[in-house]
């Protein structure tokens, strides 16, 4: 199949571009959604009742707060190479707390991004996703302290 002007090689380039481009959109997205599913989360756990100490809530404070950051960078992202960002979570803040509270969060989040990271992608994106990831391990290992220690001291 010929492009417009007649050159297939040109036209195949472009197509591939163009495919590459809509994959790394789609993994930037899927990031943004698990991100704003942790924002719901940690806000509705932060204002829980059963949240009473204030370490924990802190820490869910400071965790929606990271991952709106990680969302405000993802969504510069899709939008300078034309996308157009999701705007939504994907699950209720409440069933997020409940897979919060069973530790799954952490786990799934990192698993994410660690298929993020095995997709070809730019440079600056794979370096952005892995300090996102480096960042996200850490508060995964303080969030682990903090329910132990919430369960040693009940």
């Amino acid at each position: 199949m010929k492009s417009r002007n007649g050159n297939p090689k040109h036209f195949a380039m472009k197509t591939q571009i163009h495919t590459g481009g809509k994959k790394t959109l789609h993994v930037l997205n899927d990031l943004i959604r698990i991100n704003m599913d942790r924002i719901a989360g940690f806000e509705k756990a932060a204002h829980e009742d059963r949240t009473p100490e204030p370490a924990l809530r802190d820490a869910f404070y400071r965790m929606a707060i990271e991952s709106r950051s990680y969302v405000n960078d993802l969504h510069a992202r899709v939008i300078r190479l034309g996308g157009a960002p999701v705007t939504q979570a994907t699950i209720t803040g409440k069933i997020y707390l409940h897979w919060l509270e069973g530790n799954q969060d952490g786990e799934a989040t990192e698993k994410a991004y660690h298929q993020a990271l095995d997709e070809q992608l730019p440079n600056e994106l794979h370096e952005l996703i892995e300090n996102q990831l480096w960042a996200l391990e850490r508060a995964h290992h303080r969030m682990q302290e903090l329910w132990r220690d919430r369960s040693t001291h009940a």
